[in-house]
């Protein structure tokens, strides 16, 4: 059973909760027509970076929190296509198949009319949505500078913020470490549970660089198994006639390759954090008096690698 936080465990970084705002309200007047993969990837990284921020129950249930939340998600679901496309197109453009190259070249010029065709529609949905995301935008960073100001005038009172910030990291972590056994059919949405913990956590003052560090690498293996799973099946849709069965059996293959490779830097992690745990648990039997703990909610996050 996890500790409940106290007070004071998670501090935020007031410069870390304002910067994601400021850029995503200039990046939206940037965006052309045919935005760069650069800019696709910003773009997507800093929804994710303030829906993460506003997913504590206490700030989301803020009517214009809300607001942006939902106005925030088609733009982000269009900037998902469109990367993907270009994850997937720098993946295919590396291989080399013996005898399909024709396979290949008719793959690439899938992904790149798709690329295109997402791209359109991702411009059309930040221009629907610009203004009123700007908008909200703006009351939410002034909402922020309000509650940063109340912390500050009031030091010796706890904050509705910091304890629901506290509160959703404990609640993902909670949700990561009663995980199933991990496999191909869940282990997307474990990865996309890892992304919102590593956010959540990088918004403090102090945050535990080595978990972060680790739920990186474990985000970004499982992320790129997936990828090559996407690739896969779009490859057998695509070449569904007879050429190009060595391109698809390659590609096949990568993806079981990857796949293997993050499942085992995903339970190398959890098992070391297992094994500290224990480590800690027979030291502190062994102490007269308890060492000031590690703050809960990075004791939580690490205890998802003890399941």
């Amino acid at each position: 059973m996890l500790e409940p936080p106290s007070k004071g465990q998670m501090s935020l970084h007031p410069a870390k909760l304002q910067k994601p705002l400021r850029k995503l309200r200039k990046m939206l007047n940037k965006i052309p027509r045919k935005p760069a993969p650069e800019q696709v990837h910003d773009l997507r990284t800093l929804i994710r970076r303030i829906e993460a921020m506003f997913r504590a129950p206490m700030i989301e249930s803020k009517r214009n929190q809300k607001r942006l939340l939902k106005a925030l998600k088609p733009v982000r679901k269009k900037a998902g296509k469109v990367r993907d496309m270009d994850v997937l197109t720098g993946f295919a453009s590396k291989l080399r198949p013996d005898g399909d190259e024709e396979c290949l070249v008719e793959l690439l010029e899938y992904l790149g009319a798709e690329r295109y065709k997402q791209a359109r529609k991702l411009h059309r949905v930040v221009q629907w949505n610009r203004k009123a995301i700007a908008s909200r935008l703006k009351r939410s960073s002034e909402y922020i500078e309000k509650v940063l100001a109340h912390s500050q005038q009031h030091s010796e009172k706890e904050t509705e913020w910091p304890i629901d910030a506290m509160s959703l990291a404990l609640q993902l972590s909670n949700e990561l470490a009663s995980w199933p056994r991990l496999d191909a059919g869940n282990f997307h949405p474990f990865r996309l549970k890892v992304k919102e913990l590593r956010y959540a956590l990088q918004l403090a003052k102090n945050p535990d660089a080595d978990l972060i560090e680790s739920l990186g690498e474990v985000k970004d293996a499982i992320g790129e198994w997936h990828d090559w799973e996407e690739l896969t099946g779009i490859a057998g849709k695509v070449l569904d006639h007879g050429p190009g069965r060595n391109l698809i059996r390659m590609i096949r293959s990568t993806a079981k390759e990857k796949f293997d490779h993050a499942l085992s830097i995903t339970n190398r992690m959890r098992q070391k954090y297992s094994d500290q745990q224990g480590r800690n648990r027979r030291r502190n039997l062994r102490r007269p008096v308890a060492p000031v703990p590690k703050p809960p909610v990075i004791s939580a996050a690490s205890s998802l690698l003890a399941a």
